[in-house]
């Protein structure tokens, strides 16, 4: 940095006329001092580079485990659901059943009704030819 310094002082006092050159020497400092090195400049960008690419992965890792939770928590929701429809089915089909065997009492008790009024009939017809 110190020949680029001497250089830039040597070449600004043949071109132009130099008043004060400890004034001239702070101004060539500052100005070296704010140039960055290309080198510096490179090792930066690839430590940036480097950073990305460390905090992209991190990134997909952390997206990889999300989607994994969220599969996770759609295979048990779809469980449950399974669980919840064979509950269901299970209510249905007993349901069905009592259904049907209500269906056959009624079915016995008006043939027993029916019967019954077919004998009460025959018993008043025989009755009414007797008397």
């Amino acid at each position: 940095m110190e020949a680029i310094v001497e250089i830039l002082e040597q070449e600004l006092e043949e071109a132009v006329e130099v008043k004060n050159k400890k004034s001239l020497h702070r101004y060539i400092v500052l100005l070296t001092e704010s140039i960055v090195r290309r080198e510096s400049y490179e090792k930066e960008k690839r430590e940036i580079k480097s950073d990305i690419k460390t905090l992209a992965e991190i990134a997909k890792q952390g997206f990889g485990r999300v989607g994994k939770r969220f599969e996770d928590m759609q295979k048990l929701m779809d469980k449950r659901f399974e669980y919840i429809y064979k509950r269901f089915e299970d209510i249905q089909k007993y349901m069905n059943k009592r259904f049907e065997d209500m269906d056959k009492r009624f079915s016995m008790m008006f043939k027993f009704i029916s019967f019954g009024f077919i004998i009460l009939a025959i018993i008043m017809v025989v009755f009414e030819f007797i008397a």
